[in-house]
């Protein structure tokens, strides 16, 4: 293996690595946003029920 060929695959691994990480980073980042806005919404949608029917209060 010559030196401009290890070179190379040194390059083409960080790529890999560089990538690799962006997707991961990109997939927790996207799973965070979905579940704060599905909470949102969820806390909304009881929200919106509580005031449509008032609870007895306890």
């Amino acid at each position: 293996m010559t030196d401009a060929e290890l070179q190379a695959f040194q390059m083409n691994f960080v790529q890999m690595a560089l990538v690799f990480s962006f997707t991961i980073v990109g997939v927790l980042a996207i799973k965070t946003v979905i579940s704060t806005m599905v909470r949102a919404l969820c806390d909304r949608k009881a929200r919106a029920e509580d005031h449509e029917e008032p609870s007895t209060p306890s």
